[in-house]
């Protein structure tokens, strides 16, 4: 009876452990489905604002480079070199040349996004479904572990069953040696002994 109570109490305690874990893994596969989502997610946005970068960055030089170009076609970039350093040529052409370096700013922002953050979020996103399906791999496996336990615990309780029983079959003379000695059997006879010799003649 003790060692059904045990196996009763063990089943349950596997069965409630088993679903505690069932439970687990469907909040696990909600997760990285979310976690999957959102990384998706912050690679398209990336990915547009790379391309908004690269765009804003050509659009920079292209402003820069026209204004440029007609600058130079001016008396006033002739007389540059004569006018003292704050003068409405000079600052005009410092603004055109802190545009130049913000549209290569950009780019290479845009080149970031691309080369960079984008694959890193692509790996994470990798490392994630691997890890999940790993999980997955071993939460399957739990049946199987449980099912060798039980039989283990089967096997120790058949063992004590039978090594109970061998020690019921000892020996009979320690069976007997333990009886009290009105009980024990009656040794043997002893062997008829020899008639007497008769006497010599006289």
């Amino acid at each position: 009876m003790e060692a059904k109570a045990i196996r009763f109490i063990y089943s349950r305690g596997c069965k409630e452990i088993r679903a505690q874990l069932v439970e687990q893994l469907k909040c696990l596969d909600q997760q990285c489905e979310l976690r999957v989502q959102l990384l998706q997610d912050l690679q398209d946005f990336f990915r547009k604002k790379a391309e908004v970068e690269m765009d804003y960055s050509r659009n920079l030089e292209k402003l820069a480079e026209r204004f440029l170009t007609k600058t130079r076609s001016t008396k006033d970039h002739q007389l540059k070199k004569e006018q003292s350093v704050l003068s409405p040529v000079n600052c005009w052409n410092l603004l055109l040349t802190q545009v130049k370096r913000e549209s290569r700013d950009h780019a290479t922002l845009s080149d970031l996004y691309l080369n960079n953050i984008i694959p890193r979020f692509a790996q994470v996103s990798e490392d994630s479904g691997r890890l999940f399906k790993k999980v997955t791999r071993t939460g399957a496996h739990v049946p199987h572990t449980e099912a060798h336990h039980t039989t283990h615990a089967q096997y120790n309780t058949h063992n004590s069953v039978i090594s109970s029983a061998m020690q019921m079959l000892s020996p009979p003379d320690k069976y007997f040696i333990s009886l009290p000695p009105c009980l024990l059997p009656c040794p043997p006879p002893p062997p008829p002994l020899c008639p007497p010799c008769p006497p010599p003649p006289h």
